[in-house]
């Protein structure tokens, strides 16, 4: 028996009732003989280890694989030193982004040194920002992605790819299965429609959720051939589907399922005579009635018998286009606003809007928008933000001034997360006073915490926000009184500080790519 057995032996059945082996005969009985403990159970351990180590030492090395293939040849030349000595500064910070998008546009890739340590950064991160690392990387980036699993993201997809037959998709979870699906969707948008139209039935519910969500998040105009499948998928097992089946339908205004949603709108509503002043002022009165003739895909189309012929309205203003309801019953904009309002429907409109805006904005969905803005009430308000975005940017632009003017810190947070990098230089010198004299009293963060403290987290939000995207040379307020606290005079401090090594990043990108 070997002396790792028979120290096995003993351990299992414990050395109060077992002595320690006699080590006689083998390579190491003499080294083991001489491992001595105050106790059997340590000298039988510290033996143990020994036999362990000698077991991992005398292992003959594994057979030499063949060498991989080399790195292609670089197609970008390397940046230069003066650019790249901050990455050191801004690896793993919001700021990084930028310095890869500069990168990106001089036309440079990052240092071979630098190479991990972006790679393991692109691994923790989302699609959006790996999109500003890919070009940056290099053939030799993505020749080293090849040799770590947590780097496989960078490796993409061609079409074909991916299919149901693949080891890599069958091996997928269903978090797997929908990264895999969005790579291909984004290297092939066409591919992607074709892999849904072959291979979407045969998924488990889990995955064929997600793949309509990435389909949803990235949806197109060429998406439309997909109608028949979404139809289809109307009568899915799963409710989840279902549902996004629906709102993707929705998007098509000439879908089936729109012409049926506009249908019953218009099968169920009248008009009621006005005066003569009401004709003046354009007033119009709706009437509605539900159908009496049975409706055989009203389930299947998500809707639930109703008693009133409001509630009914709600749904289908929820559910419908509203581009395809207006053709459909030869309403205006204020006319569909009109309807909704009448019956106590407009956050069904503004989510239906919501729902089927596409870019680039159409003119009916901005005055639209423009329409709701004035009628949202209470907890609804939230969504003021989210109108904002279909209309104008003139329009934007005035809102988002006049919220920072009335210190609406929440509203100001999503008009500037709106706006693209970097902000206009005295929008951002209004952002810095603003923030200026929201912490000018706070003696800590905790003065978020209470409500009459002008800095509250939405100031807190708009501050990060503003250290990546403000204009970094940007006028500055004054300073601070010296008698503020070191908190708030802290937290300016690192702000410019911050937008100084933008500043300066700007700057050496410039003087580089002058040269």
């Amino acid at each position: 028996m070997s002396d790792l057995k028979m120290l096995l032996a003993t351990a299992l059945v414990g050395t109060s009732r077992a002595a320690l082996p006699s080590h006689a005969d083998t390579a190491l009985a003499d080294a083991l003989s001489r491992v001595k403990r105050d106790d059997a159970e340590s000298t039988l351990l510290a033996r143990a280890a020994l036999v362990g180590l000698a077991t991992r030492a005398g292992q003959m090395p594994l057979p030499l694989a063949s060498p991989p293939e080399p790195a292609p040849a670089e197609l970008r030349p390397e940046a230069p030193a003066r650019v790249t000595r901050h990455l050191i500064a801004v690896l793993n910070t919001a700021m990084l982004p930028e310095w890869l998008s500069l990168c990106s546009v001089a036309g440079w890739r990052v240092p071979h040194a630098d190479l991990p340590d972006l790679l393991d950064w692109g691994a923790r991160v989302n699609e959006e920002l790996r999109a500003t690392l890919r070009p940056v990387l290099g053939e030799r980036g993505r020749w080293l992605a090849g040799f770590s699993h947590d780097w496989r993201w960078l490796r993409g997809l061609k079409s074909g790819e991916v299919t149901v037959d693949g080891p890599e998709w069958e091996a997928a979870t269903e978090a797997g299965r929908e990264a895999l699906f969005r790579a291909l969707r984004d290297a092939d948008s066409a591919a992607s429609r074709e892999f849904l139209t072959v291979h979407f039935k045969s998924e488990k519910a889990g995955v064929r959720k997600r793949l309509l969500d990435v389909l949803a998040q990235s949806w197109e105009a060429g998406d439309a051939e997909l109608e028949p499948l979404l139809e289809e998928t109307l009568s899915d097992r799963s409710e989840d589907v279902r549902v996004q089946a629906r709102r993707l339908l929705q998007r098509l205004p000439g879908s089936a399922y729109n012409a049926r949603m506009t249908g019953r709108a218009k099968a169920m509503l009248g008009q009621e005579k006005v005066g003569f002043l009401g004709r003046l002022r354009g007033q119009v009165n709706f009437t509605l009635t539900l159908p009496e003739v049975p409706d055989a895909d009203l389930k299947r189309d998500g809707l639930e018998p109703v008693k009133h012929p409001a509630e009914r309205l709600r749904h289908l203003l929820n559910a419908a286009h509203p581009g395809a309801l207006m053709t459909a019953l030869e309403l205006e904009p204020a006319g569909l606003v009109g309807l909704a309002a009448q019956f106590e429907a407009t956050d069904e409109l503004v989510r239906a809007v919501f729902s089927s805006a596409a870019q680039p904005i159409e003119p009916a969905f901005s005055e639209l928008a423009e329409l709701l803005l004035p009628r949202l009430k209470g907890s609804f308000t939230h969504w003021r933000a989210d109108l904002l975005a279909l209309v104008p940017a003139q329009r934007r632009e005035a809102e988002l001034h006049a919220a920072l003017r009335g210190h609406d810190s929440q509203l100001t947070l999503t008009l500037l997360r709106g706006l693209p990098t970097p902000w206009p230089a005295d929008l951002s010198t209004e952002v810095f006073r603003q923030l200026s004299r929201a912490v000018r009293k706070a003696e800590s963060q905790y003065a978020a915490y209470d409500k009459n403290s002008d800095w509250d987290y939405g100031w807190i939000n708009v501050l990060e926000l503003a250290q990546t995207r403000a204009a970094p040379a940007a006028p500055r307020p004054a300073s601070l009184p010296a008698d503020a606290p070191e908190y708030a005079r802290q937290t300016l401090d690192n702000l410019y500080a911050g937008l100084d090594l933008r500043a300066q990043i700007h700057a050496d990108f410039a003087a580089e790519r002058s040269l």
